[in-house]
Order: structure tokens, then sequence, then C-alpha cells
């Protein structure tokens, strides 16, 4: 949710709290009747009403249609994948750890900003299925950073886990002049 919506839904539900405060007030009898009636005739009287009712509705259906939207962020599968079979040399890698090599080596290519993966677990041949959202700088080449992303999580893979030859697919989602900051790791 987008912070624009997060306003909308904010300034929804301070005014469905302003309106039950008020029906509240009503129904216990603190607002006298000649006074709530008086306020009831005025507000319907005024055009502004409808704009505000408009803008109610209209709030409602955007907030309807964020809710039933079927737009899914990039969710790692949970589990193992498994790299070697066999009673002795068995060995296995959590999806997460997988995610994590690929995105550093992604964001080790000049002229990327920022990088999402999103790791399938196949089994066969090639383990795994990669696929690598990012955020590329203004004055860089998609197409050749895409190349060297892919360059980078293929000789990443290769030397932390001896995966070779996995099928990436990498996505420009963004494009922008900005330096995105990082979070800071201690190690």
């Amino acid at each position: 949710m987008g912070i624009i919506s997060r306003l909308l839904l904010l300034l929804y539900v301070l005014a469905v709290m302003a309106a039950l405060v008020i029906g509240a007030g009503v129904c216990l009898h603190f607002i006298p009747t000649q006074v709530w009636q008086a306020y009831l005739n005025w507000i319907i009287s005024t055009q502004e009403t409808l704009i505000v009712i408009g803008v109610m509705f209209l709030a409602s259906i955007c907030l309807l249609m964020m809710t039933l939207s079927s737009k899914k962020g990039a969710v790692n599968v949970k589990g193992d994948v498994e790299l070697q079979k066999g009673t002795f040399n068995e060995v296995k890698v959590a999806v997460p750890a997988i995610v994590s090599v690929v995105e550093r080596a992604a964001l080790s290519v000049q002229g990327v900003r920022q990088a999402e993966a999103k790791v399938q677990n196949k089994g066969g041949a090639n383990p795994v299925n990669v696929q690598v959202s990012m955020i590329l700088g203004q004055s860089y080449s998609a197409p050749e950073v895409s190349a060297q992303v892919k360059m980078e999580i293929n000789k990443a893979l290769e030397t932390a886990l001896q995966i070779s030859d996995v099928p990436i697919e990498v996505k420009v989602t963004e494009v922008t002049h900005a330096v995105i900051e990082r979070e800071k790791r201690v190690v």
C-alpha cells in the first residue's frame, strides 16, 4: 500500500470515526434534539454536502479496489533446495539463503540501485529458477547492466553453491537518478 493510499485511508477512517462519535452523542442525548436537527437541516441544504458525499464515495471505491486487487509482491518460496543427493553427500540450502546470494551479486553491479530476487525451487538438473527485479541508475544501459547482473549472479551461485547455468530473468522496474540508501550492515 503506497503513501497516498495510506493517507486516503487515514482521512477516511477519521471521517467515519467523527461521524460515529456524533451519532453516539445524538443517541445518548448528549447533543440536544433542537441542536442536531438544526445542524442536520443546515448540512442538507448546502451544496458542499454533495461534494463530500462524492469524495467519500470515490474514496470507498478506491479502498475497495485496493482490497480486492490480486497484485502480489515478490514472495519467496520457503523451503530447501536439494543440491546433492546421496547418503553422505546430501546438501540442502534454504531458499532465503539463495535469495541473499542473488541480491548481493546483483547489487555488486555498477548501475543497480536496488535489487529484489525471487527464487523458485524446480528440482532436476537446474534446481532453481531466479527472477530479479531491479532499479537501474539513469545513466546506465539496461541491456548491458542486465547482462552483467546475469553474469555476476551465475558466478556467485557457482562459487557459493556450485550451481551452474541457472535460468535468470532480469526485469528493470524503475529507472532513477536518485541514489537509494542501503541498510548498513555490521559484519
